[in-house]
């Protein structure tokens, strides 16, 4: 990716929200250190930090009032953010972005159990740099300061992926990035 699209990708998700340009860089930074762990070779270690940094590009489209409520969302509410993953693939294909980068945006809300969105993909259906980017994103999403909830320590979070291995993510990546924050 250029620095010159990089930086106006980062202007875009901060202008809409600082805490979706955060999340973006956090899980970007993340997921090449875990896709390093699991030995993924330099072109797809790029294509994982590109993937990462865009997966919640989706987000721009939707209402800053519904991404942010500080309260309960209710089910349309749930609906129309459930929609960003494929608003974001689509922006993405559009944009002549590779498969790969699409496919993280479009699957990184699919569960390991197949109960994931939005097409139910289960185990190693989804693909693996979603699976990759399911994982870190969720653990900045749980340890970070958003409007709706207080952040969890590290342990606490550990407890939570570990509870989800198998259910909402891959048993292989979570093992790979519980030690890779044991190492840490």
């Amino acid at each position: 990716m250029k620095n010159r699209e990089f930086n106006l990708i980062l202007l875009l998700l901060e202008g809409y929200d600082i805490h979706n340009k955060n999340h973006a860089e956090k899980t970007s930074k993340l997921g090449e250190k875990i896709g390093l762990k699991l030995g993924l070779n330099s072109s797809d270690i790029k294509l994982l930090k590109k993937g990462a940094l865009l997966h919640d590009i989706g987000k721009l489209m939707i209402p800053h009032d519904i991404l942010n409520k500080p309260d309960k969302i209710d089910n349309i509410e749930k609906e129309v953010i459930s929609a960003h993953p494929v608003i974001g693939a689509n922006l993405l294909e559009e944009a002549g972005y590779e498969k790969e980068v699409v496919e993280i945006a479009k699957f990184h809300h699919e569960w390991w159990d197949g109960s994931g969105y939005p097409n139910g993909l289960k185990e190693d259906e989804i693909p693996f740099m979603a699976q990759i980017i399911s994982v870190v994103s969720a653990y900045d999403v749980m340890t970070s300061r958003k409007i709706y909830s207080q952040p969890k320590n590290k342990n606490e979070t550990c407890e939570e992926l570990k509870n989800f291995s198998g259910i909402q993510f891959s048993p292989r990546i979570i093992e790979v990035f519980l030690d890779y924050l044991d190492e840490n």
